[in-house]
């Protein structure tokens, strides 16, 4: 997974090696009740591969 300051990739600013079991923090930042805002970002395999990611959100 990387991450980036902008949507140009490159303001790189984070890469984080997704093994399987691995885990981070909530990836959004709370803006308000209700209201999340993510950064820029993208995931990507080196193989075929199927997967999910869920994050749970803070209520307020």
């Amino acid at each position: 997974m990387q991450k980036f300051r902008e949507n140009d990739q490159a303001t790189l600013c984070q890469d984080f090696l997704m093994v399987p079991g691995f885990t981070h923090e909530a990836f959004c930042r709370v803006s308000g009740t209700n209201q999340w805002k993510y950064p820029w970002h993208r995931y990507f395999a080196d193989t075929d591969a199927v997967w999910l990611a869920i994050e749970l959100h803070p209520i307020s």
